[in-house]
């Protein structure tokens, strides 16, 4: 794994574990529908406000990032199994 992957999911793990802790328990109460639009939104305001203030960097560019890794990835697979 390259370094820049291992930093940002060093930065972006606190939350998906945080994330999936508060969905499950909003799952229960709540049901599942409510439960993903105001968990993203809770989670996605709390690592806007640690990435600007306590990384000094925009969370964006990470989950960007991710995303695309996440993408080559699956494309590689894609064009392997043709």
């Amino acid at each position: 794994m390259d370094i820049i992957l291992k930093s940002i999911l060093r930065r972006q793990a606190p939350f998906l574990i945080g994330g999936t802790i508060t969905g499950t328990i909003m799952t229960y109460y709540y049901g599942f529908p409510f439960t993903i639009v105001v968990n993203s939104a809770i989670w996605y305001g709390i690592s806007y406000v640690v990435n600007k203030f306590y990384w000094k960097n925009k969370g964006l560019d990470d989950q960007k990032y991710l995303i695309q890794y996440a993408l080559s990835k699956i494309n590689s697979r894609k064009r392997k199994s043709k």
